[in-house]
């Protein structure tokens, strides 16, 4: 009887043990869930943890709502501010990407497809995403990204953009927005529906959502660092010089770009004139008397069509895009040259720089029958002159002439890896490369803390062909870690080097400076400040680091003074092109010059010669003082 009785009481014992252990799991489990919901200021959302190629755990939020979906009415419109939610939002699965043109130039081809979408386009894409490092810290640092792709493609979702290497090693937090590219982002009619600038609305409400939200993830509001590469770069820029947006965020980082890239900004009647083609080319009403039936036909239009018609007779520049951000008055009240010589910006430190190659990418889409996807690529003479024409075809023919003579390598003038690379410099120089450097020195000479950068190292699991070296974009991978994933086969050198430059740029998050860290101590590798007078220059290679003074300043002095002066003196001259009349036709040489088109060349021939020999002394005999001067030490 006792021992039945014990037996018994020994059951209820175990019984309770067992409620009461399963309580306690139930309990930590409930406690693991709350650890990922976060009360932001619209609702309660839920996140996961997820572990980065290193091994290490990474807290992330996916497709966080920052805006109402931009659909229907919506279209064209700047973002609305999102309503509540009630409940818990799960946001654990990447969000849509944004409707865009897809690259199809290349099909299979790594190189390209990976800057193609990666989640399912949709109108209905105004999401951000939030990683934060484990154990999660308190008062850190953040950095927002701002993804590149000529202001008509991009997603935050593409796997170079993965954070969690960066966010896990670098202890940092990282967000990520999508905003509209394309018309659905850049259309302007100078209308209250279509007020254009519409993607710079949709950054600027994410800079908002992270600075009213980012505390709860334990993130500093007043430590948001923004970056971004090409017209991600030059978004940062613009929100530098934006009255609006600038208060936002602490400091900025520009990869490859900056505001004073010839294709960020244009016009407001280029781009009511670019929105009319692409009306026209939709089969909508397109005369300026029709407006508001022209607005409707195009809301109504489908969306992905649209976007792919862009390409269709508004633009045949190389790095030229349909619809771009203009200013509108509000978000930039003067055009970016005009706030850089007014001081109208944020003061605050910058980290910014290119890199090696920047125009083979682009070359490579424009001159596709001569710059092939292959290792076979050079140029003769003859080719080399017709492509500085084709690259350059706005430009009058005597500023064709100049630009071929500055990049010809007089040395070896029929070298045809010698003019596979001056093209490359040409476009580089002129569409990336000096407006960098020229932004970088204007900040510096304000007494900004400016820390500047060139990138140049080939790594070593590039799909594209030897020749084109160090691309446009190639430092992403670098920035965010991927070298540290063992699937992707770096070597050890480019390893230390991403993680060099991770460092870098959560130091420069962190501290305001990029070779000192949080905890006070110094990179091995110190990074000068970028002053006015050396324009020191930090080169980052996996082999060696050193520091330059100046970034390609000859070349940039030729399209920023040389060029322009040239223009303008000849211009009264006209343009000299060969002339064709009822009693003869042209006779041109195989570099495109006239050979013997007449007495009207001839004798205008002589002025042009002797202004265009003055101004090419000149500025020859300016940089000879200049390099003199840096040489002696007085510079």
């Amino acid at each position: 009887m006792w021992i039945q009785v014990r037996k018994q009481n020994f059951g209820l014992y175990f019984n309770k043990i067992l409620v009461y252990l399963l309580t306690l799991s139930w309990s930590v489990g409930a406690i693991v869930q709350d650890n990922l919901v976060i009360t932001t200021k619209k609702g309660k959302i839920r996140g996961v943890t997820l572990k980065s190629a290193t091994n290490r755990e990474v807290d992330a939020w996916y497709g966080i709502p920052y805006a109402q979906p931009p659909v229907g009415n919506l279209r064209f419109r700047h973002p609305r501010h999102i309503d509540a939610w009630e409940g818990i939002k799960e946001t654990t699965r990447p969000p849509n990407s944004c409707i865009q043109v897809v690259d199809t130039l290349f099909p299979g081809f790594e190189g390209a497809e990976m800057w193609n979408v990666n989640t399912e386009p949709s109108e209905d894409c105004l999401y951000l995403s939030v990683h934060v490092p484990k154990p999660r810290p308190t008062g850190s640092a953040v950095l927002v990204w701002i993804y590149g792709g000529g202001f008509y493609s991009g997603t935050s979702t593409l796997e170079v953009y993965d954070p969690r290497v960066l966010v896990s090693e670098e202890n940092i937090i990282f967000v990520a927005m999508q905003y509209r590219v394309a018309s659905l982002g850049f259309l302007f009619f100078d209308t209250e529906d279509v007020p254009g600038n519409a993607g710079l609305y949709d950054q600027m409400m994410a800079l908002q959502w992270v600075k009213n939200n980012i505390e709860e993830f334990g993130g500093d509001p007043d430590k948001i660092t923004i970056f971004g590469e090409s017209a991600g770069g030059c978004s940062v820029a613009l929100h530098l010089l934006s009255p609006l947006s600038r208060n936002l965020f602490s400091q900025a980082i520009m990869q490859s770009a900056s505001a004073l890239v010839p294709w960020g900004v244009i016009t407001k009647k280029e781009s009511i004139i670019r929105g009319r083609r692409l009306a026209e080319m939709m089969s909508c009403p397109y005369d300026e008397k029709n407006t508001k039936a022209m607005i409707e036909c195009l809301r109504q239009k489908d969306a992905t069509e649209m976007v792919n018609q862009e390409w269709i007779g508004i633009i045949s520049g190389i790095a030229e895009f349909p619809f771009v951000p203009i200013v509108d008055g509000s978000f930039l009240d003067e055009s970016p040259g005009k706030s850089l010589t007014t001081k109208n910006y944020k003061k605050t430190n910058i980290l910014i720089g290119a890199n090696k190659e920047e125009g083979n990418y682009f070359i490579m889409y424009y001159l596709t029958d001569l710059f092939k996807n292959t290792e076979s690529v050079y140029v003769d003479r003859t080719d080399f002159i017709r492509s500085v024409s084709e690259l350059n075809h706005y430009v009058k023919k005597m500023g064709r002439e100049a630009i071929t003579f500055e990049y010809t390598d007089w040395l070896n003038p029929n070298d045809p890896i010698k003019n596979r690379e001056a093209i490359d410099r040409m476009v580089g120089d002129y569409q990336f490369i000096c407006p960098t450097a020229d932004f970088a020195r204007i900040y510096a000479s304000t007494g900004n803390n400016v820390y500047m950068y060139y990138f140049t190292e080939r790594s070593s699991t590039s799909p594209w062909p030897t020749w084109s070296g160090v691309l446009h974009g190639d430092e992403i991978a670098f920035v965010f870690g991927e070298a540290l994933n063992k699937s992707k086969n770096y070597d050890k050198s480019e390893i230390a080097l991403s993680k060099r430059m991770m460092g870098y740029w959560a130091n420069f998050a962190k501290t305001g400076n990029p070779s000192l860290s949080a905890d006070g101590t110094w990179s091995t590798n110190y990074w000068p400040l970028h002053t006015p007078t050396k324009q020191e220059v930090l080169e980052l290679n996996a082999n060696y680091s050193r520091v330059l003074e100046g970034l390609r300043v000859k070349k940039c002095a030729f399209w920023k003074k040389y060029l322009p002066k040239l223009l303008s003196l000849t211009s009264n001259n006209g343009d000299h092109q060969c002339q064709t009349s009822s009693t003869s036709s042209p006779s041109c040489c195989k570099d495109g010059t006239c050979c013997n088109s007449g007495t009207s060349f001839a004798s205008t021939f002589f002025s042009v010669f002797i202004v265009t020999t003055s101004v090419h002394l000149f500025y020859n005999f300016k940089f000879s003082v200049i390099y003199s001067n840096i040489n002696n030490g007085k510079l």
